[in-house]
């Protein structure tokens, strides 16, 4: 027997590749392709190929995983803790950003069912913390927004009726249709943007509180035609007056009849607004020369009530003598001037003017021949009559009673024609 031979050595250009040994195939044949050819491997790949570390895990688990881990977390916590289904609304909403819109997924449909159950939770804090994380998701779900927006608790639908961007206008519409409570009214009135239709809705409800609001939001688009009853109504809400001063975009012909009335406060907002033309701008400055005329003319040794005599047989105790003194706060002198043009008897004003009714104080300005728009403000101004109670005019400038019913409120206090 020829005996074994030993086999031939190979050299370390001739030992097969890497590729060799694990596929079982041959390596080609001839010299080792140079870097970069078309068949070799790259030198910066070679540390990749050759390194036993694990690839490092992703930063954050695929969100399905995760609504799965925190369905699971709750499972186990126990359901019954409404702090932790308080958790569990937090949880989820965070992952809906990242969760397929397709209802039709496993998870996404997971984490809507567990939402669904959440809006409706027993618990108020429960609904509470579920709208305080879902006010902000661009993608909240309508339906659950919808919900948690006609929520009877303040803690559960306010956060969504001032900021969930999910909320349609019909939807907002609805709402203030339905008489909602004042707060509600003022959650929608500071909204990033407020349409003109809501903005409508919201200064029709008759709501002080939520319209003084919306004249505070820029984002708030009011029709000229509400704008202009805002003015005429601001007579019994001076706290809108400032507001309405310094509003964007404010009609030049608005901001006239506002300074006819306003303290000097007011009046100085309205003259550096740097939007009126010239003409504007010399109107709002006379109307202000006026007003510190009408207290630099005032005589001191002459009472108030000898003042309003002296304009009244000068045929000069008109409305702009009476706004002039409401604007000074000279009570005094609008009381003189109410007895004189009404033919009432002083004592007979002071009743009416301290009974804090605002039809009998309206029937009062009415019979002296002075315009609604005096009568807010001498109900505000001189009787004191709170401005959520005043009584306001019909369509902007008219009287809202008839002339029947404000004749029998002054009978009431002996006054006859």
């Amino acid at each position: 027997m020829q005996p074994r031979q030993a086999p031939p050595s190979v050299s370390g250009d001739d030992r097969p590749d890497a590729t060799a040994r694990s596929t079982g195939r041959a390596a080609p044949a001839g010299p080792r392709a140079q870097s970069g050819g078309d068949d070799g491997v790259e030198p910066e790949l070679l540390g990749y190929l050759f390194d036993d570390a694990p690839p490092a895990p992703p930063a954050l688990e695929p969100a399905r995983r995760r609504v799965g881990t925190a369905l699971v977390e709750s499972r186990l916590a126990g359901m019954g803790d409404a702090g932790g289904r308080a958790v569990l609304a937090r949880k989820l909403c965070r992952l809906l950003p990242d969760l397929p819109p397709d209802s039709q997924d496993k998870a996404t449909a997971a984490a809507l069912r567990a939402l669904e159950r959440l809006a409706r939770d027993h618990a108020a804090h429960v609904r509470a913390a579920l709208a305080g994380a879902l006010k902000d998701i661009a993608c909240a779900p309508p339906a659950m927004a919808r919900t948690l927006a006609r929520d009877v608790e303040r803690s559960v639908a306010e956060p969504i009726l001032h900021c969930c961007a999910t909320l349609t206008d019909e939807d907002l519409l609805e709402i203030v249709a339905a008489h909602p409570a004042g707060w509600a009214l003022s959650a929608i009135a500071r909204r990033p943007a407020v349409s003109a239709p809501l903005s409508c809705a919201i200064v029709d409800t008759g709501d002080a509180e939520a319209t003084g609001l919306l004249l505070d939001n820029s984002g708030a688009v009011i029709p000229e035609d509400r704008l202009e009853d805002l003015v005429e109504r601001s007579g019994g809400h001076p706290d809108w007056q400032a507001k309405l001063a310094g509003r964007p975009a404010l009609p030049q012909r608005l901001a006239l009849r506002l300074a006819e009335f306003v303290d000097d406060s007011v009046a100085d907002l309205l003259r550096r607004r740097t939007d009126f033309d010239a003409a504007t701008a010399a109107e709002v400055a006379a109307v202000t020369r006026r007003r510190v005329a009408w207290i630099e003319a005032r005589d001191p040794a002459e009472s108030p009530e000898r003042h309003a005599v002296r304009l009244h047989r000068q045929g000069a105790l008109d409305e702009t003598a009476l706004d002039d003194a409401l604007s000074w706060e000279e009570t005094d002198f609008v009381r003189a001037a109410l007895a004189l043009r009404a033919a009432v008897h002083p004592a007979i004003v002071d009743d009416i003017l301290r009974s804090g009714d605002p039809r009998a104080v309206t029937a009062l300005v009415w019979r002296a021949g002075y315009s609604m728009r005096c009568a807010m403000r001498v109900q505000v101004r001189a009787a004191g009559i709170p401005p959520r109670a005043v009584l306001n005019a019909r369509r902007g400038t008219g009287y809202p009673l008839p002339a029947a019913d404000m004749t029998r409120h002054l009978a009431l206090y002996g006054v006859r024609y």
